[in-house]
């Protein structure tokens, strides 16, 4: 059995011109959000092997907020700067790429890719993917590469909590 996490990266500044995109950092409600989210998440039970986030300054900090409220070393998140710059076809390409050692992954990077591959790999239809969503897929597989036809698990945002 495989479990995927798909998370959405906090609330971002939209300070554009003195950052590029990928160095937009977390605004304080988007730091609140993650905390939030951490809370929801131990609640959850879900506890992952692997944290892999995108390098981008927004989910990286996402991820280093939820890691230390459930007691995951910063220090072991996987970044992949693929995430960033992903295809929806790229995005699936990454999960099927997962070690195999890895039974629960977090993934945490960025729309519209991740809310497409939510849909992909659950055949659900999701019609809003908003800032700090959490959507847990499992799979009846041993094989990342297998991680097709997944059973959503949970599907949680902040506004669910407020």
């Amino acid at each position: 059995m495989k479990e995927l996490l798909i998370v959405r990266h906090a609330n971002a500044s939209l300070n554009f011109k003195s950052l590029k995109d990928f160095d937009r950092t977390l605004n304080p409600k988007g730091e609140n959000e993650s905390k939030l989210m951490a809370k929801q998440l131990l609640n959850s039970n879900f506890y992952p092997d692997c944290i892999i986030s995108s390098g981008a300054s927004r989910a990286f900090s996402t991820s280093k907020i939820i890691a230390k409220k459930i007691n995951f070393s910063i220090n072991e998140i996987k970044i992949n700067d693929d995430i960033y710059y992903s295809s929806n076809e790229d995005i699936i390409e990454i999960v099927h790429n997962i070690p195999n050692e890895y039974s629960s992954i977090m993934l945490v990077g960025h729309n519209p890719t991740l809310h497409y591959l939510s849909q992909m790999l659950s055949g659900e239809n999701i019609i809003s993917f908003p800032t700090c969503s959490m959507y847990c897929i499992s799979f009846d597989v041993d094989n990342w590469n297998y991680a097709i036809d997944g059973k959503k698990m949970f599907f949680m945002y902040p506004s669910m909590f407020n």
